[in-house]
């Protein structure tokens, strides 16, 4: 079994990490999680400068250092990606709601819809508790155009600041444990729109465990015939002739050490996995994956132990298991779930302004109050910007965009939101005057 780097930590700004399948022409959708990709790319950054970097850098870019994904994560526990399988019926209901399970009872769900069960969650015996997670985004001006290219507005999405993420490093390579781990001393910075103030995590925690990830909602005991096989991450596997498929049953029996597997019935999506590679400046090729949180009901022939679906946990199936992909979970009890509830934001407040130190209920107050003044005055900058008076005036759509995008983009610090605005008011009327002097002049 391999050791595992468990990592955990807050973004104390906001951060996003561009999901490319999901973006659209004007408009850069954020993944609400950190995926391996990224931490794999910041350690390896980090390491370059070493002078003995070509040494270990065939290590770090193999299968024995695997990057997981960094999920988000409520009272210490890290949530895991939502099982896909479920269908609710379409009244609305407060608090716990029945969700029927298509895998494993086999109805049909006529009249049903798909069971929203948010991005993440927590299985809680019979009930899986979901979470949404809050997302941002700021609007800025497309400059240094092309020729007959025309100056449109775009769209960044990011996360909100104030979530901890727990992610995982499996390191077989005991060199390199403690350079790996010295990555995350302190603060990092993850993903793009650094230079906008975006991606500063600081790290709560990052110490060595032997123990496996997710352990605690593995099945316990060995499974005889059948069992339901989630994935954490997105996979793909190589078929016998070596094109990209789903999952191959006959490689994925001989890892799980069963024979004659075949996947009775599922509950998957599919998506379109991409990436840019920096040695090449260019993307590389696209990969069609099964989505994390697909769940397959396995059957077979002969007893699955539990120490092969630890090992298959443990190194993952697929192809790119190095950046996080391939990571699967055999859910105990799936078959019991019954019940849905919405779970309130798991996010913690953020200190933006240092205060003096208070005790007592005067400091939660004092933390409960910066949290509401900073919500009232993102709301007055947002009204502000969609409701002031000047937009009956002569405004362009590009300074509109450009005070709500200072709105969006100083949110965790309203004085400087305030400094962004009010200057760019000043420059904006200076500017209508001299132009208004020029066209006296002329006439």
């Amino acid at each position: 079994m391999s050791d595992y780097l468990k990592i955990v930590m807050r973004n104390v700004e906001p951060v996003r990490v561009s999901d490319a399948a999901t973006s659209q022409s004007g408009q850069t959708m954020t993944f609400r999680y950190l995926p391996g990709t990224a931490i794999r790319g910041l350690v390896i950054n980090a390491l370059a400068a070493e002078p003995d970097f070509e040494q270990m850098k065939k290590i770090l870019f193999s299968s024995r250092i695997r990057y997981l994904n960094a999920f988000p994560t409520d009272h210490d526990q890290a949530l895991l990606p939502s099982p896909k399988g479920f269908y609710e019926d379409k009244t609305d209901v407060k608090g716990k709601k029945e969700i029927r399970n298509v895998i494993a009872d086999r109805d049909s769900c006529e009249g049903y819809k798909r069971a929203a069960l948010g991005r993440f969650c927590r299985i809680n015996g019979d009930c899986v508790d979901y979470y949404q997670i809050e997302t941002g985004s700021d609007l800025k001006i497309k400059i240094n155009l092309k020729a007959g290219e025309k100056q449109n507005v775009f769209r960044n999405e990011y996360i909100a600041a104030g979530y901890v993420f727990t992610g995982y490093i499996a390191v077989e390579e005991e060199s390199l444990k403690e350079r790996i781990r010295s990555v995350f001393d302190r603060q990092v910075i993850l993903g793009s729109g650094r230079s906008a103030g975006l991606g500063k995590c600081e790290i709560l925690e990052c110490t060595y465990t032997d123990r496996l990830p997710y352990e605690e909602v593995l099945v316990k005991e060995e499974q005889p015939s059948s069992c339901y096989m989630m994935l954490l991450s997105n996979t793909a596997m190589r078929g016998a002739n070596g094109e990209i498929c789903g999952l191959d049953p006959e490689k994925l029996g001989a890892q799980l050490g069963v024979k004659n597997l075949r996947i009775e019935s599922c509950s998957a999506s599919t998506v379109i996995v991409k990436g840019y590679s920096r040695v090449w400046k260019g993307p590389v090729p696209s990969v069609t994956m099964y989505e994390q949180g697909s769940v397959f009901l396995l059957r077979y022939d002969g007893t699955l132990t539990k120490e092969r679906m630890y090992a298959v946990c443990d190194q993952g199936i697929g192809i790119r298991v190095n950046e996080g992909f391939g990571r699967v979970l055999f859910l105990e009890h799936y078959d019991k779930i019954r019940y849905k509830q919405a779970v309130p934001d798991c996010r913690s407040i953020v200190q933006v302004v240092d205060a003096p130190k208070i005790t007592g209920d005067d400091e939660t107050l004092k933390i409960a109050a910066k949290g509401f003044y900073r919500r009232r005055l993102q709301q007055a900058l947002n009204r502000y910007v969609v409701d002031h008076p000047i937009k009956t005036e002569k405004i362009s759509d590009s300074q509109l965009g450009t005070l709500e995008s200072f709105a969006a983009a100083y949110k965790y610090d309203p004085q400087k939101a305030k400094c962004m605005i009010f200057d760019f008011l000043d420059y904006a009327g200076e500017k209508e005057q001299k132009n208004r002097v020029q066209k006296e002049k002329t006439v």
